[in-house]
């Protein structure tokens, strides 16, 4: 699935989108967070509330735009 079906179907409230990006990025921003942080546990909380707020703000991406930059913002 792309990242673009991922969110187009998150924004209709359907949660496997979400659990897609999840697989896809988790990793890498879990290996942002800790770069920053320097703190495994702080790294992945981070993540968990950045992936808390895509679910809340998903309706704000421009489906026009890539995701994975505005995801990493």
């Amino acid at each position: 699935m792309s990242d673009l079906y991922a969110v187009e179907r998150l924004k209709r409230g359907d949660t496997d989108g979400l659990a897609t990006l999840v697989k896809r990025y988790q990793t890498r921003a879990v290996r942002a967070a800790y770069a920053i942080t320097r703190d495994r546990q702080l790294a992945e909380d981070v993540v968990q509330t950045v992936f808390i707020n895509l679910y809340r703000t998903v309706q704000t991406f421009d489906t026009r735009r890539p995701f994975a930059p505005w995801f990493f913002k």
